[in-house]
This record gives structure tokens, C-alpha cells and sequence, in this order.
């Protein structure tokens, strides 16, 4: 049932922002809790100590940062369904598709990040492209290549416009593709799974 699969989809990448987004708020709930102990001590006439409140300031600081990204991507990631087709940035969907894997990635002890690649846009539904390109970061980070460092770049190649996913086990066992290649008949591409790589291509005119 491709429409229960896409949100089953929505709501895996609602849960892990949700999740990151209630760490940003322990470690800021924590660092308050700091300030107020340090208040606390200056009320009793206790000296306070610049270099602890700097410090609680700055990790603050860096919550509010890492929070606002947070939302700021899932808000792009939201918005996906609007259209059903459009015209895409290939390099801005693999950045977005990157940023809401990274706790995936993190947790699996792999580099994942996008190159500048080759200015591609394609037309195509936003939100299967982000599904699509998140099966393949998901088969990836499951066979990471000895460096445990994987790229995503879009490519004009001479079989079409691609996007590759770059950096996995040669020799890793082949996954079940019959999801993605159902993603990307969908979305008017084609999956190109080969040894190291994986490649949702759309054929040239």
C-alpha cells in the first residue's frame, strides 16, 4: 500500500527530529538548571565565576543553533508533499535528504555528506525523491565501505542525470532492491545499484 508506506515514512523522520529535538532541550534544560545554581550562589554573596557562565551561554547557544536547524529542515521536509511535481534542485534534496539522516549516521559511526556535484534539476515529485533518496542513504549506511565515509552528489552522465550515492562495501551482500526500484518507477527514474554504489538516474530526452 504505496500511500500507508509514505506515511509510515513521514512519521519515522517526525520521530527521529522529535528525538534530536528533545536532546536539544535536555541539554538545555540542564545548563539552566546550571544557571540557576550559579544565581543561586551569587545571592548568598558567593563570587560567580565568568569562565562557568560563558560556558553555559556558549552550549546554550549552540542548542539554539543545532534546535533552529533542526526545525528549519524538517520544515523543508514538510513541505515536500505540497506538489506532486515540480521542478528540483537535485544538489538541495540530497542536502535535505543528508540532514534528516544524520542521526542515522551518527549512531552508526559513518561520515555521510554531500558534494558540489553538477547543477541538476529534474522534475519530479519532492517528497518520493526524499523517500527514495532516504531508502538508499538507509541500504548504505547498513554496508558502509572500509573508511566508513559516504558522499551523495548529483552527476550529469552520459546515460542521464543521476544522483549517486558513493562510498559502500563493494563486497557487501546485495540488498533486497524491490522497494527502491518501486520508488523509482514511481518517480519516472531508475535504480542502478552496482557494486560501492547506488545511482536513481533519470534518462536523458
Amino acid at each position: 500500500m504505496p500511500q500507508r508506506d509514505d506515511l509510515l515514512f513521514f512519521g519515522r523522520v517526525s520521530a527521529s527530529v522529535s528525538h534530536e529535538l528533545k536532546n536539544v532541550l535536555a541539554v538545555m534544560h540542564e545548563q539552566a538548571g546550571l544557571l540557576e545554581d550559579l544565581a543561586c550562589m551569587a545571592g548568598k554573596g558567593m563570587p560567580l565565576e565568568p569562565e562557568r557562565l560563558a560556558a553555559a551561554a556558549a552550549c546554550l547557544l549552540r542548542q539554539v543553533r543545532r534546535g533552529d536547524a533542526l526545525l528549519t529542515h524538517f520544515n523543508r521536509f514538510a513541505h515536500t508533499p505540497d506538489e506532486a511535481r515540480r521542478a528540483v534542485s537535485l544538489p538541495e534534496a540530497a542536502a535535505l535528504a543528508v540532514a534528516l539522516a544524520c542521526r542515522q549516521a551518527d549512531m552508526r559511526k559513518v561520515e555521510l555528506s554531500t558534494l558540489s556535484g553538477d547543477p541538476a534539476t529534474v522534475t519530479a515529485d519532492p517528497f518520493l525523491l526524499c523517500r527514495l533518496v532516504a531508502w538508499c542513504l538507509d541500504i548504505a549506511l547498513e554496508r558502509p565501505g572500509p573508511n566508513r565515509a559516504l558522499t551523495v552528489a548529483s552527476r550529469a552522465e552520459t546515460d542521464g542525470t543521476a544522483l549517486a550515492l558513493e562510498g559502500l562495501d563493494p563486497k557487501a551482500p546485495a540488498p533486497d532492491e524491490s522497494e527502491g526500484h518501486a520508488l523509482a518507477e514511481r518517480l519516472g527514474a531508475r535504480l542502478d545499484m552496482a557494486p560501492g554504489r547506488i545511482r536513481i538516474v533519470w534518462p536523458a530526452a
